[in-house]
C-alpha cells in the first residue's frame, strides 16, 4: 500500500506559482546587486564527500547531515552548508588565485529537521564570500552589502544585529574551563536562558568574567552596551573586540545606515567565527533571514590559510516574511489556434509578443472563430484563416 506517494518528506514542501515568482524576483534583485559590486558566481555539487564536513565537524555537527553511500561504499552527504564547500573549492581549485576573491552563490542546502520542529530540511540560500581581506574596511564592506541586500528585498523593514565573538571568547577563556562546559555556556547565552546560565556559573564565583557572562544575554541595544560590557570585564582581548565592534558600528553609521543594533549575546557557532558576527531580521520573522560573519580559520583546513568574511540569506524564510516585494509578472497574452491555423503565423505571433515582454501562451481550441475568450489574460488573439485578430 502506498503511504507516501502524495506527500513530501518531512521538512520539504511544494512551491506554487506565486511563491516561485516572488523568490525569482528576490534572486534577480540580489544577483544584480552582487554582480554590481564585483562578486562572481560559483556553484558546488549538492553531493559532497562526508570528509568535507568531518574536517569541519567543530563547525557543523554530523547529526544534522543527510548521509548516503556511493557504489564504492564511500559516505556522501547532501550539502548541509554552502560556505564549507566553497572553502573546499577555494583551497583546492583557487589557491593560486590572487585575492581578494569576491564570490557569490545561489544554492540549496539540506539539513535534518527532526520530529515536528517545523524547521525546513531543504533551504534555498543566496550569499557572498569575500576571501583574502582582513582589514577593518573588509568587514564594513560586507556588512554594508548585507544591509543593501535586505533593503533591496525588504525596503526599510529590516534590522541588523552586530556582535564580535572576541568578547565572548575572552570571557570564557578567563574561566579556564573544559570544552564541554564552554559549549554549555555558549548555548545558554545564545538562547538567553538566564536561570540555567546563573546556575551553571555558580561554580565560578569570584571569577571576574562570571558577572559579565551572567549579563551577556541582556547586553543588546544601542552603542551604549559597549561601555557597559567594558565596565563588566576588561582585558586586552575583550577590549580589542569591543573596539573593533565600535569602529564597525561608527563606520556603518557614517554611511547613513540606521537599521543597526548591537547584541553581545549573539554567539552562535563560536568555534566557526573569529571576529564580527551579524544577523538580519525582517518583520514577523522569529529567526534571522540573513546571517554571517568573519571566519579566518576555515579555508586553512582545505589549503593555504586565507582570511574571509561573508553572509548567507535564507530565501525561503524571506519569501514567507517579506511583504510587498513580489516581482511584478509580465502581462499575459493568449493566442487561440485550431487545426486550421497556420503554424508559422501562430508561432510568429508568439515570438512577436514575447519580444514585446508579454507572457504569450498558445491555447488550442476546436474553432478560433467562436471559442470563448479565456480568462486571466490581458490580451487575446485569434489566428483565423491565416490572419490575426484580437479579441
Amino acid at each position: 500500500m502506498k503511504q507516501y506517494n502524495k506527500i513530501t518528506p518531512e521538512g520539504t514542501k511544494d512551491r506554487l506559482f506565486g511563491e516561485c515568482e516572488k523568490r525569482g524576483g528576490f534572486v534577480r534583485s540580489l544577483r544584480a546587486l552582487f554582480e554590481s559590486r564585483g562578486f562572481r558566481e560559483v556553484s558546488t555539487p549538492v553531493l559532497e564527500y562526508y570528509d568535507v564536513f568531518d574536517t569541519a565537524r567543530a563547525y557543523f555537527p554530523q547529526e544534522g547531515i543527510y548521509k548516503l553511500v556511493d557504489h564504492d561504499g564511500r559516505i556522501l552527504v547532501l550539502r548541509p552548508d554552502c560556505t564549507i564547500p566553497i572553502a573546499r573549492l577555494i583551497g583546492a581549485r583557487l589557491k593560486n588565485e590572487r585575492g581578494p576573491l569576491r564570490i557569490f552563490y545561489h544554492q540549496k542546502i539540506y539539513r535534518h529537521a527532526s520530529g515536528h520542529s517545523g524547521l525546513s530540511g531543504e533551504i534555498a540560500q543566496m550569499g557572498v564570500e569575500f576571501v583574502g581581506g582582513d582589514l577593518p574596511i573588509c568587514d564594513v564592506e560586507i556588512v554594508e552589502l548585507a544591509c543593501r541586500s535586505l533593503r533591496s528585498v525588504c525596503g526599510s523593514d529590516y534590522q541588523l544585529e552586530l556582535c564580535h565573538i572576541g568578547y565572548f571568547n575572552a570571557l570564557v577563556d578567563s574561566l579556564n574551563t573544559d570544552p564541554a562546559t564552554r559549549e554549555q555556556i555558549r548555548e545558554l547565552v545564545e538562547h538567553k536562558n538566564f536561570p540555567a546560565l546563573d546556575l551553571l556559573l555558580e561554580r565560578f564565583e569570584g571569577c571576574p568574567a562570571q558577572k559579565a557572562l551572567k549579563k551577556l544575554p541582556a547586553l543588546f541595544g544601542s552603542v551604549s552596551v559597549l561601555e557597559e560590557a567594558r565596565a563588566l570585564f576588561s582585558n586586552e582581548a575583550a577590549d580589542r573586540a569591543l573596539d573593533a565592534l565600535a569602529d564597525l558600528y561608527n563606520a556603518l553609521s557614517s554611511l547613513g545606515l540606521d537599521h543597526l543594533s548591537l547584541d553581545l549575546g549573539l554567539v552562535n557557532q563560536a568555534d566557526y567565527y573569529t571576529g564580527i558576527i551579524f544577523r538580519g531580521y525582517t518583520a514577523g520573522a522569529g529567526e534571522p533571514v540573513l546571517s554571517g560573519g568573519r571566519y579566518d580559520e576555515l579555508i586553512g583546513e582545505f589549503g593555504p590559510a586565507r582570511p574571509a568574511t561573508g553572509f548567507g540569506i535564507n530565501l525561503d524564510l524571506l519569501c514567507e516574511r517579506a511583504e510587498g516585494t513580489a516581482a511584478v509578472p509580465p502581462p499575459r497574452a493568449a493566442v487561440l489556434v485550431d487545426a486550421k491555423s497556420p503554424v508559422t503565423e501562430a508561432f510568429s505571433l508568439v515570438e512577436r509578443l514575447c519580444s514585446q515582454r508579454f507572457a504569450a501562451e498558445l491555447i488550442p481550441v476546436r474553432d478560433t472563430r467562436d471559442a470563448p475568450a479565456p480568462e486571466g489574460f490581458d490580451r487575446v488573439f485569434r489566428v483565423v484563416d491565416g490572419a490575426v485578430k484580437e479579441g
